[in-house]
């Protein structure tokens, strides 16, 4: 199957927006089972999937549904090669199990590799580097007692640069000028400038008679500039304003073309020219409510903007973007022009709120709404709800749009934060007060609960601690810099870390109880934590991998997207896969992990999502066991922050499969009980008679009505909300077989209130239910 012709290197680009690189071939279908691959290409002459190969990986992705154009591009141009003494026969590894250890490479870029065997016992191999580039490095088992023939790639990136240095300073002559300029010239296409630097100041002693080198490294400053730049640049995009400054304040300008230190400058004015027109713009505000007189309740006023004050960032400004455009219009009346801006403010840009009176009032809805939010006393809910109904702007519309731009009702305990690690919080179900739901979560630098930060939710193998997932994704924490290192900081993630198993778990079991730890952890966070209800991704690694890829297929309203790292699919994954439709899906793999290898014991599984509407990407690792997978974090946050990464919006039309107690629940419908003849214990699996997957389908349609057709209950709760198509100023009706039921919405906000308090999504909040029967 993959006897096709490489294309040279390609540079494609996905509709998503993510680009690819390597050489492309056409292939029937992802399932490489000798079976099923036969089969598919005696039945089909079309090539529907695209295997990108970089060398280092192959990216599967359905032509059709997924990639948009493919152009030429150059390949990469230095490679350094090295002799390894590698065998010339010896047993071929066809499948590996897990890695238990590898040492570091010494001086002749060699190292062992500890891993299990695939029948479970311990295996040592000695690999050496045979060859490298700036994007990968061929290794292959040496000589040894038994030899074996394997051979797999590693990305450049993830050799430690001490390690580097030392291989190149013993294995290439030091005194041939042009083998130590295709070190550097290595250096700089892997975009290692700072190693490529030493190099090359190292070289201009060592041959002082070549004077280009002095203009060459020049050069190579003004990239090592750039790069930088960049990085402030990354920093500033996720909120880390302070931590951006200071990296442009110190920016070494004398190094630097003119170019690039105007590009410094135009980086720091695009933060502290907003702080200066939050000053300029508040303190005309001051100045107009003081012109108001005693017509307005001063006190308030001025105290709002007191908070207003405190509060502003770069990310908030936007917020008073009607009162910058006309709070300086001496036609419009200073009421209106105040209005603007504390209406701007509550229910952000374009709200176009002039009336002061409704203004004022619905700052204290706002209070009102936060104190019930956070409230765990039913008796004190009550009481907001009547003092709610008395307010003027206490209405259904005005809290919707403000629910987003509040601060989470709920505090992160300060007792929960670590001592050390700066943002990380260990909550326990004595933090929580919930029985289940425990969990990690690190905040990423100069954290504003203002500014809605993307989330992962990470389920790390079993045995594993939460806090290695954090480590994981957002890097270790570092005491000499006092903050963590790794992408998730960088990108200004939010990383929650559920502890969802249980003591004495071997697995992932396919339960509702680890399905309900997840989500019990991340509706806490919601509501302690500013997370961007429209950019949670799930992601796990092995048997956290299952688990993240059953609950994003069991829930697939919560996610803007899945990533799985080695995790195999479990009994309910293989039923599920139209629910697969609604979540974009990552999964990363050892090319030769286990036995048989991945895509033929599992092609299967990945074979159901390779269609013209489902959006998944499949990575194998080239020559590779069961690992982390720890260079692909670069492209998973690339991956993460596409502006398409987002939750798809609430469909009108709800299509989806179900046969297990607790996957009852899909966008706004909601199986009260579910059919005997449909409900599997995962526990009873295998004595199970029949599998029959439950089918729900409702529509919303014409008149307001919605209808239920299909579904294995005779209970149902649908909640409404304006999105999905309706409108909630006329009666609703649900239908459902014979049966009907009707609402007429009452503009209440006790319904409302109490769905953000329970499930945490201030940005989706249903206003009312209807039950049928």
């Amino acid at each position: 199957m993959l006897g096709q012709v490489a294309s040279a290197e390609q540079l494609v680009r996905l509709k998503s927006g993510l680009t690819l690189r390597g050489s492309v071939v056409p292939i029937p279908t992802v399932n490489q089972n000798a079976f099923a691959s036969a089969s598919t290409t005696a039945a089909s002459k079309s090539l529907p999937i695209w295997m990108v190969d970089d060398g280092l990986r192959r990216v599967y992705v359905h032509k059709n549904a997924m990639v948009a154009e493919s152009n030429p591009i150059e390949d990469l141009a230095q490679k350094l090669t090295f002799y390894q003494p590698a065998p010339t026969a010896g047993r071929t590894v066809g499948g590996i199990g897990p890695l238990m250890g590898v040492s570091p490479f010494n001086n002749y870029g060699q190292r062992i590799v500890n891993i299990r065997g695939t029948d479970g016992s311990p295996i040592s191999i000695i690999q050496g580097i045979k060859e490298i580039n700036a994007r990968y490095a061929t290794i292959e088992a040496l000589r040894g007692n038994p030899t074996y023939q394997w051979e797999s790639r590693i990305a450049t990136s993830s050799i430690p640069a001490d390690q580097l240095k030392n291989l190149f300073t013993r294995r290439i002559d030091q005194q041939d000028y042009n083998k130590r300029l295709e070190v550097v010239r290595f250096y700089i296409e892997a975009e290692r400038f700072g190693e490529a630097r030493s190099e090359l100041e190292a070289m201009l002693l060592d041959f002082p008679e070549q004077t280009r080198l002095a203009t060459q490294l020049r050069v190579l400053v003004q990239r090592q500039g750039t790069q930088l730049l960049a990085e402030a640049k990354l920093r500033r995009d996720a909120g880390q304003y302070k931590l951006a400054i200071d990296i442009l304040q110190n920016f070494p300008l004398g190094d630097v073309a003119r170019v690039t230190a105007i590009e410094v400058q135009d980086a720091i004015d695009s933060i502290r020219g907003k702080e200066a027109e939050a000053k300029r713009l508040l303190d005309q505000l001051r100045q107009q409510i003081r012109t108001l007189g005693q017509a307005y309740p001063q006190h308030t006023l001025l105290a709002f903007v007191d908070e207003i004050e405190s509060s502003i960032t770069p990310d908030t400004l936007s917020r008073l973007s009607d009162y910058t455009r006309l709070g300086g219009v001496d036609t419009i009346a200073v009421d209106n022009r105040v209005a603007l801006a504390i209406g701007g403010w509550l229910l952000g840009p374009g709200s176009g709120l002039q009336n002061l009176s409704v203004a004022t009032s619905l700052i204290t809805v706002r209070d009102l709404v936060a104190k019930y939010l956070g409230s765990s006393d039913p008796a004190e809910r009550t009481a907001i709800l009547d003092q709610l109904r008395q307010i003027e702007g206490a209405d259904a519309t005005y809290v919707s749009k403000m629910l987003p731009l509040m601060k989470p009702p709920l505090e992160l305990p300060a007792a929960a934060e670590d001592p050390i690690a700066k943002g990380l919080y260990r909550m326990t179900t004595e933090f929580t007060g919930r029985p289940k739901g425990e969990y990690a979560v690190q905040l990423p630098p100069d954290y504003d609960p203002l500014r809605s930060y993307p989330c992962i939710v990470a389920l790390g193998p079993v045995g594993a601690s939460a806090e290695a997932q954090i480590d994981y994704w957002s890097g270790r924490h570092d005491p000499a810099v006092g903050m963590r290192l790794g992408q998730g900081d960088r990108h200004g993630f939010v990383v929650v870390a559920p502890v969802w198993t249980r003591p004495g778990q071997r697995g992932y079991e396919s339960t509702p109880r680890e399905h309900a730890e997840v989500l019990a952890a991340l509706r806490d966070a919601m509501r302690r934590v500013s997370i961007d209800a429209d950019r949670i991704f799930i992601a796990g690694l092995a048997d956290g991998g299952a688990a993240a890829w059953d609950i994003a297929l069991s829930h697939p309203e919560y996610w803007a997207g899945m990533i799985n790292i080695g995790g195999e699919p479990t009994n309910y994954i293989r039923f599920y896969a139209e629910n697969a439709v609604h979540v974009p899906m990552m999964f990363v793999f050892g090319e030769i992990a286990g036995s048989p290898v991945t895509l033929v014991r599992i092609g299967d599984a990945f074979e159901r999502y390779m269609k013209s509407d489902y959006n998944a990407m499949v990575v194998t690792y080239r020559g590779r066991g069961p690992e982390h997978y720890y260079e692909e974090i670069h492209h998973l946050f690339a991956w993460m922050n596409l502006p398409t990464s987002r939750r798809k919006a609430i469909p009108k039309s709800i299509e989806t499969v179900t046969m297990r107690r607790g996957d009852q629940f899909f966008w706004w419908l909601e199986l009260t009980e579910l059919s005997a003849s449909v409900a599997i214990d995962p526990f009873l699996w295998d004595q199970a008679e029949s599998r029959n997957k439950g089918k729900v389908v409702a529509s919303v349609g014409a008149n307001n009505e919605i209808r239920i057709a299909q579904g294995p209950s005779n209970y149902f709760r649908v909640f409404l909300e304006p999105s999905m198509g309706i409108s909630l100023d006329q009666r609703i009706t649900v239908r459902y077989r014979s049966r009907s039921a009707t609402l007429d919405f009452n503009g209440g906000l006790d319904f409302m209130l109490e769905d953000v308090r329970t499930r945490g999504d201030r940005k989706r909040p249903f206003w009312a239910m209807v039950s049928i029967p």
